[in-house]
């Protein structure tokens, strides 16, 4: 009885080894691989990322929007499927699947294109958002199964939301019928913008085409409305909103009429003015800064169109006072407006110049070209700066030199009004040399301009008795001199012939007669007297130079 019992026994425990190693084992190893491949479903670390190609586009029957989806940290040995759906703005939902195939990556990137994936009645055709959200089908997920966060794009009837003035404006719709005649209509609140509402007519596909070539420089900034009509209407109907901005005028280079000038000369400051478009600009205007050499001193040149130069001009006449050195014209940012405001550049425009002290032109003119004792020696002086104006204001001296020596002291001329002049005069004495004066001019101010001019006259000093008798005696002196010497030169060349020698004796005879009749007449002390006086005058001349 207890062998049966333990062959029994046996016969379970061979019964049951067998059930663990063809059932159980392959059951749990089933088990665990059902685990392993839905763990990773939690993850702490799994997640999902669900963008677009595009965040706005035109209304259009060829375009895509692609959806991507980014996983990471995936299980690799799981096969993922993903429902795809679309709400477009009508409210009609729109839905695409995919998955991948195990194993793969830990991180995979799932992506669909819309319409194309979504049905043949999914479309680009209307004007709206887009709501685009992704579920999860594999592997399953307990409670919500949608996956990264939902996003959307926009559908419009324009290539931007917003455009400076002047720009164009490009219009596109589809969905309508071939050959249709759809009316477009642009308006703010002001009214419809010019030329508007127009018609054109729909393709062949019934895609629809139209350009605003420019936004009129003085339309209102603000919001406008572009809408398109046909029939039947579209629903939602193409409505859309878009901004009209201000325009960034752009300035070209700073042209100046010369990099360097003198004071009291213009300078000459010309640009153009351009729209985004390329137009030109020809109205409004810009205040142009000029700062002197110091960086600080500076004043304001009005810039305003011209037509005969089909460019902005402005002058400036550099004062005499300014400084001299390194100038710089600019036009600040947002200085220039068209009136309509419509504003530039956008960043300074800079030209610079230098400036050096003005050089005076001085003419010199006497009243008469001879004067005499105890005549006055007017003098006019006409100082005009390099710009072409006169110089009235400053110093203004006029010097007289006979050779090289001054004649008296620099004598200050004054301003005379009337005669739009500088003057002055001298009076001549008796005391003053004969011959050619001549009389410079010097002009000057508290600046640093300057400039000089000069003019000659004669003038004759009446001889005196006393001079005419002095005179005489030299002239006596000088004959007898060069009689004296003519008799040398005579005795040397024939001095060894006799004949010569008897007219020798006869002319020295003759000197001696007429050197006798000038020592009668004093001859010797007045010459003696003469040359005491000629040098007294030049030591009284040397020491006033």
């Amino acid at each position: 009885m207890w062998a049966a019992q333990n062959e029994a026994k046996n016969e379970r425990r061979v019964i049951l080894s067998q059930l663990r190693r063809y059932v159980l084992l392959p059951l749990l190893a089933t088990l665990l691989f059902v685990t392993l491949s839905s763990s990773s479903v939690h993850a702490l670390n799994e997640s999902y990322t669900l963008t677009e190609s595009t965040s706005r586009l035109q209304e259009s029957s060829t375009a895509r929007v692609l959806l991507a989806l980014n996983v990471s940290n995936a299980n690799t040995l799981t096969n993922y499927a993903f429902t795809w759906h679309v709400k477009d703005p009508s409210g009609a939902m729109f839905q695409a699947n995919n998955q991948t195939s195990a194993p793969h990556s830990a991180s995979f990137v799932e992506s669909v294109a819309y319409p194309g994936k979504f049905g043949t009645t999914a479309s680009l055709d209307l004007v709206g958002s887009y709501l685009v959200w992704v579920n999860q089908t594999q592997p399953p997920l307990v409670g919500s199964t949608g996956v990264g966060t939902p996003v959307q794009f926009q559908v419009g009837l324009t290539d931007t939301l917003s455009y400076q003035r002047t720009l164009p404006v490009a219009i596109k719709a589809t969905g309508y019928k071939p050959s249709l005649n759809v009316t477009i209509s642009i308006s703010g609140q002001s009214g419809p913008a010019p030329n508007f509402p127009t018609n054109k007519l729909a393709d062949s596909n019934g895609n629809l085409s139209y350009v605003w070539s420019s936004i009129p420089a003085s339309i209102p900034v603000g919001n406008w409305t572009v809408s398109l009509s046909g029939n039947p209407t579209k629903s939602p109907p193409d409505v859309q909103s878009f901004t009209i901005l201000p325009a960034n005028v752009t300035i070209s280079a700073l042209t100046l009429s010369r990099s360097l000038l003198q004071a009291s000369q213009t300078e000459d400051f010309r640009f153009s003015a351009t729209y985004p478009n390329g137009s030109r600009v020809k109205t409004g205007g810009a205040s142009l800064l000029v700062v002197e050499a110091d960086g600080s001193t500076s004043d304001y040149v009005a810039m305003s169109y011209s037509n005969a130069l089909n460019v902005f001009h402005g002058t400036y006449q550099i004062p005499l006072s300014s400084q001299f050195g390194p100038w710089v014209a600019t036009v600040e940012v947002n200085t220039f407006d068209d009136a309509h405001g419509n504003k530039g550049p956008v960043s300074g425009v800079f030209k610079p110049f230098t400036v050096t002290p003005a050089i005076l032109a001085v003419s010199v003119i006497t009243a008469s070209s001879n004067y005499t004792v105890s005549d006055i020696v007017a003098i006019y002086a006409t100082v005009v700066t390099p710009g072409g104006d006169n110089f009235t204001s400053g110093t203004v001296t006029a010097t007289t030199y006979y050779s090289t020596r001054p004649i008296g002291s620099p004598l200050q001329l004054f301003y005379d009004q009337s005669r739009g002049k500088w003057v002055g005069s001298y009076t001549v004495n008796s005391t003053n040399p004969a011959g050619f004066w001549q009389i410079q001019v010097n002009a000057t101010d508290t600046y640093g301009n300057a400039g000089q001019g000069s003019t000659s006259t004669l003038v004759s000093i009446p001889i005196s008795p006393q001079q005419s008798s002095t005179f005489n005696y030299l002239l006596i002196a000088a004959i007898v001199l060069m009689v004296a010497l003519a008799v040398l030169v005579s005795w040397v060349i024939y001095g060894r012939k006799r004949v010569l020698r008897r007219v020798l004796k006869v002319d020295i005879e003759a000197i001696h007669a007429e050197a006798k009749k000038v020592e009668n007449q004093d001859f010797f002390k007045k010459v003696q007297e003469q040359l005491k006086q000629q040098r007294k005058e030049k030591a009284d001349g040397t020491h006033a130079g």
